[in-house]
């Protein structure tokens, strides 16, 4: 219903525009004008919740609205400089109902001028202009027009010898992503309105406005990947915060390779405050193991394997596992077929062993990059996500080498239904959960996940975009 109900406020503006045009010669109406042209019925109403409509829409507007710091700054330097500056606006607000949303953006705001289009039944493509010029008695070429619209502030200044300056919105490219984007939003969350959006399209319009280089990897970062980073910034911190408060001793750790473009992120944001941690899941799974079957499946996911990736995983050349590549072509074989041979190729206590030496090495590496890492209470483990493996694997090497320090996991996307098998003393939530989409399409953007993780793996020019965010 809110959605039609938005439709049909567009549909009618239109409408009521276009009678005026063919009535009047002007485009300008006001805003219960609009709401001439709305089908009540539809929505169980008569006519006379006109005004109301009209007024709860003005109301909504004193909610939503903000001021542009940018361009609040500027008019306080011209009011410190001495000039006289007001407000000029194509809008179907009245001058009163205009003045009480400028005041409510920032309170005591003042003006020298005030126009509203539609109190004028112009526009500023039209004849507003020469209006402000009239009125106040101005020389326009002592005048300075800034506006966001080419078309009506800058042409329409130009055209009264006004000299404007272009505050762009989004351009093209950026206003075709936000449509993609409410369109793919609908269709993944039917049940939460997408224009609700606390703001965020209206900070990266301001950002992609002031960001002058235009590669495509620039842009990519400015544009889509940088507000993904930046909500999964505030996400991490939110985190740590909420368990500062606490009490606890916590660190944050981007897990490699897939965290190092957040670490980037949150270098930029937070300082030297987190470590980049280059553990993956093989070493992870190797070192908590006390029998072969975590080796086994691992090998399992593999498609093909010889005996050099064999000796780089778990450091040790056990003969009869040698032996076994020897029968294959070029010693390659699947991973399946060495998983199911595998317990009869190794003696389950050499795994015991090797996975000791892991756990030793590993520690010691945590220890050099984790600042007082036996004085925290907490560790947060950043990355991708999924299926939070080795978090689930650290846990196990904490608890075999008596270390009760909590385990956080903070992820991106998260497949939830995995996270069962976690400690009961430790979390793992994911900025994409499945309480934001659906499992099923969460499984549709994992299955696709593979261009992400490339992206996070850092290009420069990425980079830099993302640095504006």
């Amino acid at each position: 219903m809110s959605a039609s109900f938005v439709q049909h406020r567009i549909q009618a503006e239109a409408r009521a525009r276009k009678v005026s045009q063919e009535r009047c010669g002007s485009t300008e109406v006001r805003i219960a004008d609009i709401y001439k042209y709305f089908p009540f019925r539809l929505f169980g109403l008569s006519r006379d919740a006109l005004q109301d409509l009209a007024q709860i829409e003005f109301e909504t507007e004193l909610e939503l609205c903000r001021a542009n710091p940018e361009m609040l700054e500027q008019y306080l330097d011209m009011k410190r400089g001495g000039f006289r500056v007001g407000f000029i606006s194509d809008t179907y607000w009245s001058t009163d109902q205009l003045a009480q949303l400028l005041r409510s953006c920032s309170p005591g705001l003042s003006w020298d001028f005030l126009y509203a289009s539609c109190d004028h039944g112009s526009s500023k493509s039209e004849a507003l202009f020469d209006a402000y010029l009239a009125e106040q008695g101005i020389d326009a070429a002592s005048s300075f027009h800034v506006g966001d619209n080419h078309t009506a502030d800058v042409n329409g200044a130009r055209r009264h010898g006004i000299r404007p300056r272009y505050y762009p919105q989004a351009g093209a490219a950026l206003a075709s992503k936000f449509q993609r984007e409410a369109s793919i939003f609908e269709l993944l969350c039917p049940d939460q309105p997408s224009r609700l959006d606390c703001g965020a399209r209206t900070l990266r319009r301001a950002v992609t406005a002031k960001s002058a280089e235009h590669s495509p990897a620039f842009d990519l970062g400015v544009t889509v990947l940088g507000p993904v980073m930046a909500a999964f910034d505030a996400f991490i911190a939110a985190r740590r915060s909420a368990l500062a408060r606490e009490g606890a001793r916590v660190a944050v750790c981007f897990l490699g390779r897939d965290g190092l473009l957040p670490h980037r992120v949150w270098q930029a944001n937070h300082g030297e405050t987190g470590a980049y941690i280059e553990i993956n899941r093989r070493v992870s799974l190797v070192g908590s193991a006390d029998t072969l079957e975590p080796l086994c499946e691992l090998l399992s996911r593999v498609v093909k394997i010889d005996a050099a990736t064999f000796i780089d995983i778990v450091k040790v050349q056990p003969p009869a596992v040698m032996k076994f590549f020897a029968q294959y072509p070029d010693g390659i074989a699947s991973g399946r077929e060495l998983a199911d041979a595998l317990p009869d190729l190794m003696d389950p206590r050499e795994i015991t062993d090797i996975a000791a030496g892991v756990r030793t090495r590993l520690l010691t590496y945590l220890r050099a990059h984790i600042r007082d890492f036996d004085g925290c209470t907490d560790l947060i483990l950043v990355d991708l996500g999924y299926s939070a493996s080795v978090q689930k694997s650290l846990r196990r090497i904490f608890d075999r080498e008596g270390i009760r320090i909590r385990l956080h996991g903070a992820y991106l996307l998260t497949l939830d239904d995995a996270f069962d098998g976690i400690s009961d003393d430790d979390t793992a939530e994911g900025l994409v959960s499945d309480r934001v989409v659906t499992p099923h399409v969460k499984r549709m953007l994992i299955r696709n996940v593979a261009l992400l993780e490339q992206l996070v793996l850092f290009d420069r020019r990425i980079g830099a975009g993302l640095s504006r965010r």
